[in-house]
């Protein structure tokens, strides 16, 4: 079961990387996984030294997994879900703990288990879930406009 975990955390990886490349970023990949999954950064022309650097935390799932934790954003504030890797990927894109936060919605957020423990997993999510991950699908320009 660990191969398989890993493996799909790294498929998700990839697919997160192909996306930022497709849209004109390149991308590297720490060798140790020590919480930043990608280095993303672009060129100016005639130069070899990236003038910003933007980290990214990929997590990625076979299946639809609403799961947040505030200790992935230690080392990076961008955060790319990916879910559905094994059928048609769906990414959604967060830039700040705040836009976390929209997600999860007025009544979790505040919640003393958010507040003290930094976890929020669901499983199951229902229409009202899914409907507050809107307006993250897919917003590539969250992490690109930081570059």
């Amino acid at each position: 079961m660990a191969a398989r975990s890993a493996l799909i955390g790294k498929a998700g990886e990839m697919m997160v990387a192909a996306e930022l490349m497709r849209r004109g970023v390149e991308v590297a990949q720490p060798h140790s996984d020590v919480g930043v999954d990608l280095l993303a950064y672009r060129l100016e022309p005639a130069s070899t030294v990236p003038s910003r650097i933007v980290p990214v935390q990929v997590k990625s799932a076979s299946n639809v997994a609403f799961n947040f934790h505030k200790s992935w954003l230690r080392k990076s504030t961008n955060l790319v879900l990916v879910w559905r890797l094994e059928a048609t990927p769906k990414f959604y894109v967060f830039d700040s703990l705040a836009r976390i936060e929209e997600a999860l919605g007025a009544t979790f957020s505040a919640s003393k288990f958010w507040a003290e423990n930094g976890v929020y997993a669901v499983t199951n999510p229902g229409a009202a879930v899914l409907e507050r991950m809107t307006p993250y699908r897919n917003r590539w320009d969250r992490i690109i406009g930081q570059l």
